[in-house]
């Protein structure tokens, strides 16, 4: 059902905070920020919240993990940046792609994202988002362990930068 989301964006884009970056109007609401559960903004989204705990793979208690919705204004740009470090990959799920010129390059490569598909990057390389439509770019960002890591790695990881306090 494509229409299932609609009303979760509709509801993630009346408490999204805004976040303007050069010439753009970046809004993002946070379900994890800095791997800090925002648990006002998961009660607005609960069942995008419960699929993503469920993955083993998600950072959230880490301060490197973030999970929240990005919203992208039409004639927008996100200049280049580096993500903290390399030891994730971020993943981006379309949620509300505009047709035309809207898209995200790393590292020198341009991908366009599409409704209901991933795009997968590591965010430590350069990169940048242009949405060159007059619709807005709606995703869904979630940061997980990068697949080079083995697991007693990511323990040990886990462990040196948890946000939990013991």
């Amino acid at each position: 059902n494509t229409h299932a989301n609609k009303p979760q964006i509709k509801q993630a884009e009346a408490v999204v905070s805004t976040q303007s970056t050069g010439d753009s109007s970046w809004r993002k609401l946070f379900l994890y920020n800095q791997g800090h559960k925002m648990s006002e903004n998961c009660s607005e989204l609960p069942r995008t919240t419960n699929l993503v705990e469920q993955f083993d793979v998600f950072m959230g208690s880490v301060i490197f993990g973030n999970c929240f919705i990005s919203i992208i204004e039409g004639s927008s740009v996100i200049e280049p940046h580096c993500g903290p470090t390399n030891l994730r990959v971020r993943c981006h799920l379309g949620l509300q792609i505009p047709a035309g010129d809207c898209q995200l390059t790393v590292a020198g490569e341009e991908s366009k994202w599409r409704d209901r598909e991933c795009i997968l990057f590591d965010d430590s390389f350069l990169h940048s988002v242009h949405n060159n439509t007059p619709a807005q770019r709606i995703i869904l960002i979630v940061d997980i362990w990068h697949p080079n890591l083995t697991l007693i790695e990511i323990d040990i990881l886990k462990k040196m930068f948890s946000t939990k306090t013991h």
